[in-house]
């Protein structure tokens, strides 16, 4: 093997398998560090999904000219529903359902000014509800409707209204305390009646006063009279927030949602994109140093075609000429695999230090998948080239 090494290679220049050599190192890197840095990110963003609170999205349809004249109606149908079921990224669905009835809340007595405002009401199975309480139960006997607000009502007037009003602001214990009256409207003069409420709750997630889901239906067949229309809000459990489908499924539907709370999937999206540039870069060089490794290694089989014929000729296999050339690549193709792999994991190191310094979790060691696709994209060259030495050393042995 020495002898046959020092025939073939004597007089043959290195710089075009160097070149090769580099041009592959660089393109190894570039795509195994995009992937370590896409992985990390996601885990991330998993791990952080309670900061975001994107595991449950309430969407709706966008209000236009139509639906304020009238000519059509701004509710999901049952097909529309069910299409929102059938997307990968839904876990569970609901539909909001709400009063069809007139509601009126109302104080009186000394504690509180007195105050009388039209309310309407919503409601959605419990499992969908980020409040906890005791008393969100509806029981007929006792006449007390528990409602739930959302927590931006009590920001909006205790850090909007009350301070440009001159009015004191309220904290949750109090409002919670607060008896106030609630007026169910029938059909005809004088059908009507009126309940005892109490607010149990405030919600981050739903903007909507809620109502427990047997008191509506209870009081919808009571008194409802109101023409029942498709429901207006949706509210989607994701299986992944993160997952780009999301968000672009409800730009295409045209609905409307909280952008805020997509801020995940949202960072998704730029992240592969980003990733994605990266590894279309990354397979470029990688394919260029592919073609500049089997060009260089095709170049100095041709110039060695007159030994390679005379090794053949003393009794030598084309297959034992062919072992130098099938070497050195094993040796390079070893040699980028070390160097890329120790490269990413210096620079996913960097990062886990940059990403202690933000607070935020990230592994210092490589993902499985690195190894995975280090091992896969050498094998697939190694062997192609290793193919193409055979081939063209066989062509010059007949």
């Amino acid at each position: 093997m020495r002898l046959l090494y020092q025939i073939l290679w004597k007089d043959h220049s290195r710089v075009h398998l160097l070149g090769a050599f580099l041009g592959t190192l660089a393109g190894f890197v570039l795509l195994l560090a995009g992937i370590q840095f896409y992985m990390d990110i996601k885990s991330v963003l998993s791990e952080n999904r309670d900061l975001l609170d994107p595991e449950y999205i309430v969407i709706n349809k966008k209000v236009n000219i139509a639906n304020t004249l009238g000519l059509t109606g701004g509710g999901f149908t049952e097909e529309e529903i069910a299409e929102i079921e059938a997307q990968p990224f839904a876990d569970q669905v609901a539909a909001f359902n709400s009063n069809e009835f007139p509601v009126q809340a109302y104080t009186e007595g000394d504690q509180v000014p007195n105050f009388i405002t039209d309310l309407f009401f919503e409601a959605i199975p419990d499992q969908y509800i980020d409040v906890k309480s005791e008393d969100w139960k509806w029981d007929p006997e006792t006449g007390t409707i528990p409602v739930i607000i959302p927590q931006d009502y009590l920001n909006l007037y205790n850090f909007g209204f009350a301070p440009s009003q001159g009015l004191p602001q309220i904290p949750k214990g109090v409002l919670s305390m607060i008896n106030f009256k609630l007026r169910l409207q029938g059909q005809g003069r004088g059908n009507y009646d009126d309940y005892n409420g109490r607010i149990v709750g405030f919600s981050n997630r739903v903007s909507s006063i809620l109502v427990p889901v047997d008191f509506l239906e209870w009081a919808n067949e009571k008194y409802g009279y109101f023409k029942k229309n498709d429901p207006s809000q949706i509210i989607i459990v994701s299986k992944d927030p993160t997952d780009p489908s999301i968000i672009r499924f409800i730009e295409e539907k045209g609905y409307d949602t909280i952008r805020e709370k997509l801020k995940s999937s949202r960072m998704n999206i730029i992240l592969k994109l980003v990733i994605s540039f990266l590894v279309f870069v990354a397979a470029i060089i990688i394919g260029l140093a592919f073609l500049v490794f089997l060009l260089s290694l095709q170049l100095m089989i041709s110039r060695s075609s007159e030994k390679i014929r005379r090794l053949n000729k003393l009794g030598f296999h084309y297959r034992e000429i062919s072992r130098p050339y099938i070497l050195l690549l094993i040796l390079l193709m070893a040699g980028i695999t070390g160097l890329s792999l120790l490269l990413t994991s210096v620079l996913a190191g960097q990062l886990h230090q940059r990403a202690e310094a933000w607070s935020l979790n990230i592994s210092s060691s490589l993902h499985g998948i690195i190894f995975a696709t280090a091992l896969g994209l050498i094998l697939l060259i190694s062997v192609a080239n290793v193919a193409a030495i055979l081939i063209s050393t066989k062509k010059l042995c007949k």
